[in-house]
């Protein structure tokens, strides 16, 4: 019923048919009237059409995604083999969700974060969930609705999960026969899965604690949101620390013309990276540059004022030229990397296994990322990965090398997704990659194209390692 083609609709109606795509396996039409021709009370009813289309699509995708993981399970079975194990352990031994992650972050051109929740829902959904997935299908439950019911199912024991499904049915609508909310819905299966759950909530909590942590995600125009996941008593006593420190801040100057939201920004940002000796709180202009390590690339041009070309923020993306001058002003240590043919060798043949200091720089700089489609993954801890491997003969050079997560690495290196270097481009840069999935998916990724191939960097030329390299390749 989905795909890519566009048509007109029956003659003389002004709808636009949908038509799928070649070689979709979902097959039908799907047609719209024109909108301009539509009544307001027709048009909500489209949107009431759409939310029932939604519901069929959520369980198609969940059947299809429980396929892909089972597939991916017989897959990395397939692979197994001697000496697989220390690889393997980068995924807790779980080889097969792993590859099914990928596999379907890559076919929905999602993050795995997004992948691995849909795999979670799925297995749930065509599991213990049948009864929920029926309903989905059938259009009597909205998606957002059957997302409450598999994340609040995710924690509870195989034997409680079905029924406490059945339950939460039986509470989608209130005793008037209005339908809750998914806001409201929640509510009543939080408190529902609260008395049927049969372990403690010590023993809960403790397992919950070990996903803790905090994660930094980029957004528009040179900011960031910032998130932190927490034991609840220790969530919100920081977030009361914060909102007391803005508070006091507003009411300690009747001038102040930040809000309270930007207040409590500021007051965190101060605290996490130093607070004025009287104990207020600093404003965000006073705030420190930050002590821990951040990496900027800046073109000469802007660090020398002649101009505004962004800088690049690792682990962000381009951050205006000001303040992209101001962090190379508090730098402690810089690094150059050079757009002539000075520099270091950018390739070591098969010299060494292992690049070279400014080899290993230059890729970091050329890539930007893990070069594993859908993966953002910060290349200052990657892995660098020879595309063609090292023991079938690939070079330890600038064209052969990538970066590439552990986990990405760790798949590639399983046999379970092949990577090829495409041609270069005619300015001389690196091509870009194609990537192949063990169940026949094709994507392509490639560096972030901040510096042709070929080109020296850093100031210091390194020799190249002598023959007998001591570290032998991992993979």
């Amino acid at each position: 019923m989905v795909g890519a083609g566009f048509s007109e609709g029956p003659e003389g109606s002004g709808a636009v048919l949908l038509e799928p795509a070649p070689g979709s396996l979902l097959v039908g039409e799907l047609w719209h009237p024109d909108p301009s021709t539509l009544t307001g009370e027709q048009a909500r009813q489209v949107l009431t059409d759409i939310v029932a289309m939604r519901s069929f699509l959520a369980a198609v995708e969940a059947l299809a995604v429980e396929r892909v993981r089972l597939a991916c399970v017989e897959e990395a079975r397939r692979a197994a083999e001697p000496g697989a194990g220390s690889r393997a352990q980068r995924f807790g031994g779980d080889v097969g969700r792993a590859l099914a992650v990928s596999e379907v972050a890559v076919a929905e051109g999602i993050g795995e974060r997004a992948a691995a929740k849909l795999l979670d829902a799925a297995e749930s959904l065509c599991g213990v969930q049948l009864m929920v997935l029926d309903r989905l299908e059938a259009g009597m439950l909205t998606e957002a609705h059957a997302r409450v019911i598999t994340e609040e199912t995710a924690t509870l024991p195989e034997s409680t999960a079905g029924e406490f499904g059945i339950e939460c049915l039986r509470r989608l609508h209130t005793r008037t026969g209005r339908r809750r909310t998914p806001a409201e819905f929640r509510a009543a299966v939080r408190s529902l899965r609260e008395r049927m759950h049969p372990d403690s909530i010590r023993a809960r909590r403790s397992r919950a604690e070990k996903d803790r942590g905090v994660w930094v995600k980029p957004e528009p125009d040179g900011m960031c949101t910032l998130t932190a996941y927490l034991p609840a008593e220790v969530g919100l006593a920081a977030f009361n620390r914060v909102d007391a420190l803005a508070r006091s801040q507003r009411e300690a100057d009747p001038d102040e013309a930040r809000t309270l939201p930007q207040l409590r920004a500021d007051a965190l940002a101060a605290t996490l990276l130093g607070s004025a000796q009287d104990g207020s709180e600093r404003s965000f202009e006073e705030v420190p540059a930050p002590a821990a390590e951040v990496v900027v690339h800046i073109p000469v041009g802007t660090l020398l004022g002649a101009e505004e070309e962004p800088g690049v923020l690792e682990g962000y993306g381009p951050i205006e030229a000001a303040t992209a001058r101001a962090l190379a002003v508090a730098a402690p240590t810089w690094q150059r990397l050079f757009d002539s043919d000075d520099g270091v060798p950018l390739s070591l043949g098969r010299v060494a296994y292992r690049p070279s200091k400014g080899l290993r720089r230059f890729i970091e700089y050329r890539d930007g990322i893990c070069q594993f489609p859908s993966c953002t993954r910060p290349v200052r801890r990657a892995e660098a990965d020879h595309i063609v491997e090292w023991q079938h003969g690939g070079t330890t050079d600038a064209a052969n090398l990538q970066l590439l997560c552990r986990k990405h690495h760790a798949l590639k290196s399983l046999g379970l997704w092949q990577a090829e270097r495409l041609e270069a481009n005619p300015d001389g840069s690196a091509g870009d990659l194609r990537w192949t999935s063990p169940l026949g998916g094709r994507a392509v990724a490639g560096p972030a194209g901040r510096g042709p191939a070929g080109r020296g960097l850093d100031p210091t030329a390194e020799s190249p390692p002598s023959q007998s390299d001591p570290d032998p390749p991992p993979f």
